[in-house]
């Protein structure tokens, strides 16, 4: 049993181009177990890009994007390689800006992280991978989604490293179709939202903003893994951090939703 937390990422969207690890190495990665359907998706998503049409349509993307992305997924087993967190780019990992933790918190984002992954099911933040191109909810292979695809390999992984331990489920909902939660023995599952509140008392969901405000969040819980993976100690932990942007942890509202505590961070607008 681990006393840190366990979280759980997306990928982003945009991704880093080139690298200067060499091509990929499947049994390098985390999660060897994974390796022969990793395969199986380079393999389905190097065919179905070679077919422009077909590529458009299961990548969500065309003109210059897609090209790239078609020339990208076809070169994923030779093209240069960089760390998954230096692959991902985007508003949540430059918040997370994992090269200005210091070593202690570095070492715990890269043990306790995991990132879920279209191509490669899941990843931990210091795995080299190539550049490529593909959803969680694409369909890539048995005309499923990748989510639908790996949803039993990924939740056989997660109950092993999970068990009786506390787990900030940071996915959105295209990620969170590939594990099953219920199936996993777990001390407890963190989710978080972000409000503003109008000067009339009115309540709204902030999503363009949340992927920077989750990036500061996780450089919260990895530089404090004991009170990150104590349910005891979470609300202390939370009272204690001074949000960007004003957001602070308000308990009263928070609530249990689908299996999980949902936290909630809310900004008062004057």
């Amino acid at each position: 049993m681990s006393n840190s937390p366990l979280i759980l990422l997306p990928p982003s969207e945009g991704k880093l181009s080139g690298g200067d690890g060499p091509p990929i190495d499947l049994s390098s990665i985390s999660f060897e177990q994974l390796s022969p359907a990793r395969e199986l998706m380079i393999k389905a998503l190097g065919q179905l890009s070679g077919k422009p049409r077909v590529a458009q349509k299961m990548l969500g993307v065309k003109g210059i994007a897609l090209e790239k992305a078609r020339t990208d997924n076809a070169a994923i087993s030779s093209s240069p390689t960089a760390l998954a967190i230096e692959r991902y780019t985007g508003v949540m990992y430059d918040s997370i800006d994992h090269v200005s933790l210091d070593d202690s918190a570095k070492k715990v984002f890269g043990e306790n992280t995991i990132i879920m992954s279209g191509l490669f099911g899941v990843l931990r933040p210091f795995d080299l991978i190539p550049s490529y191109k593909l959803k969680m909810g694409a369909k890539l292979r048995r005309n499923k989604a990748c989510s639908a695809i790996w949803k039993p390999l990924v939740t056989k992984v997660l109950a092993e490293i999970a068990e009786d331990r506390v787990v900030w489920d940071l996915l959105p909902n295209e990620h969170s179709a590939a594990w099953e939660p219920s199936k996993l023995t777990i001390r407890n599952r963190f989710t978080v939202k972000f409000l503003e509140k109008s000067a009339e008392g009115q309540f709204r969901t902030i999503n363009h903003w949340s992927k920077a405000l989750k990036g500061a969040l996780i450089r919260h819980l990895v530089s404090n893994p004991e009170a990150a993976g104590s349910t005891d100690l979470v609300p202390e932990l939370l009272a204690n951090f001074s949000h960007p942007e004003g957001y602070e942890y308000r308990p009263e509202l928070s609530n249990e939703f689908d299996g999980a505590t949902e936290l909630l961070f809310v900004k008062e607008l004057s």
